[in-house]
């Protein structure tokens, strides 16, 4: 079952699934600290045949990586294909085994921890919903923040996994508890975003010297972690500050506000949010990290949300 790592210590083997820019991300740092890594074929062979090249096995199935892990690592884009890495043909939950941990790190519905625990519980296996904030940067230097929730014997089984690729790690209560603060989370940082957008929008129409005006931000009540990631491409067109598409923000923002409608919270400004998300994703900026909804925003509001040089390098582009 398990190995022993160089230090004398019982080390679980990991399989995982999903190895786009955050999932590559934590499988590197899960070999650097020497664990055992199986993943599953992805449609990005220059990410697996990487891995493969550090140390990593690659099997076919969901169900054979169950098989042969201790504990099972999902970062994928959401609820939909979680389902389906689950329950689909070959998927984990036939291999699952006493002693085996699911572990996901997407952002997905809350409901879904339950059916997963439901599921797993009669085979000896448990689950933990611990979807991850900040940046694929971060990811790449192993210091994202880790939002569990579920058993907390289970997450003492798969800290040292955890810890390959956090910088902090905050148990939030039963199962589900992981994706709901998520959801809360994600609806502070996205509504923070169209907030900036508008702003900027009516900064730009109104003929003020954005360069000067961002400066003037980043001094007061105006400024964020957000502000930091997204403002940028004002100034210098680099998107890479927020790299997460603004329809995966929609899908979030569609979920947060079911979570709200379920605890029923008031979701005004949520409802705003998402449809702004929406908006930009209808006009064809979906695809387009998150600093676009500057553009998008623009668009309809028949204004350039640009500094003057990031306008010039946009018009050489």
């Amino acid at each position: 079952m398990e190995q022993i790592n160089t230090r004398g210590k019982i080390s679980p083997r990991v399989g995982m699934i999903g190895l786009g820019m955050m999932g590559g991300a934590i499988a590197r740092n899960i070999l650097k600290r020497g664990f055992t890594l199986s993943v599953v074929g992805h449609r990005s062979r220059n990410t697996i045949e990487g891995l493969v090249a550090q140390g990593a096995y690659e099997v076919d199935t969901g169900s054979e990586l169950a098989r042969n892990s201790d504990v099972v690592l999902i970062c994928v884009t959401g609820t939909h294909q979680v389902r389906d890495i689950l329950w689909g043909a070959n998927g984990v939950l036939e291999g699952a085994h006493a002693g085996l941990v699911v572990v996901d790190a997407s952002t997905s519905d809350p409901i879904l921890a339950d059916e997963a625990i439901a599921e797993l519980l009669p085979k000896g296996a448990q689950f933990l919903d611990a979807p991850v904030n900040r940046t694929p940067k971060e990811a790449e230097e192993g210091r994202l923040n880790v939002l569990v929730g579920g058993d907390a014997c289970a997450l003492a089984i798969v800290r040292p996994v955890m810890e390959a690729y956090s910088e902090t790690i905050h148990h939030l209560g039963p199962g589900g508890s992981g994706y709901k603060a998520k959801l809360i989370h994600n609806f502070i940082a996205q509504a923070n975003a169209t907030v900036l957008a508008e702003a900027m929008c009516t900064a730009a129409k109104v003929g003020l010297d954005l360069n000067e005006f961002v400066r003037l931000c980043r001094l007061s009540g105006a400024h964020s972690r957000t502000f930091d990631r997204i403002v940028p491409f004002i100034v210098t067109g680099d998107d890479s500050g927020q790299r997460f598409a603004l329809r995966n923000a929609a899908k979030d923002m569609w979920s947060y506000s079911q979570l709200a409608a379920t605890a029923q919270t008031t979701a005004v400004v949520a409802e705003a949010v998402r449809q702004t998300y929406v908006l930009a994703t209808n006009l064809g900026y979906g695809d387009k990290h998150v600093p676009h909804l500057f553009d998008a925003l623009g668009h309809i509001n028949g204004v350039s949300v640009r500094a003057p040089q990031a306008a010039a390098q946009q018009f050489s582009d």
